[in-house]
């Protein structure tokens, strides 16, 4: 399987950039209703809405990559 090459990690998980904040983290508090707004406005007032909307669509590009890949493998 691919796996997404993404050089900002901690511990092992993919980290906004420059800071350790889980990209996994942010699409969960997404899924619980926060607007990006909210989480750059109030959570994380360090992070820009740009660079929250980058970590999204980024984690999105790559789970459709790993997708295609496991579509890929298995045809």
């Amino acid at each position: 399987m691919t796996e997404c090459s993404c050089p900002d990690r901690a511990s092992g998980e993919l980290t906004l950039k420059g800071t350790r904040i889980r990209v996994a983290q942010v699409i969960n508090m997404l899924a619980n209703g926060f607007t990006i707004e909210t989480l750059a406005n109030e959570w994380f007032p360090h992070v820009s809405v740009t660079m929250l909307k980058g970590a999204v669509e980024e984690a999105a590009q790559c789970l459709s990559a790993q997708a295609h890949a496991k579509d890929v493998l298995q045809t």
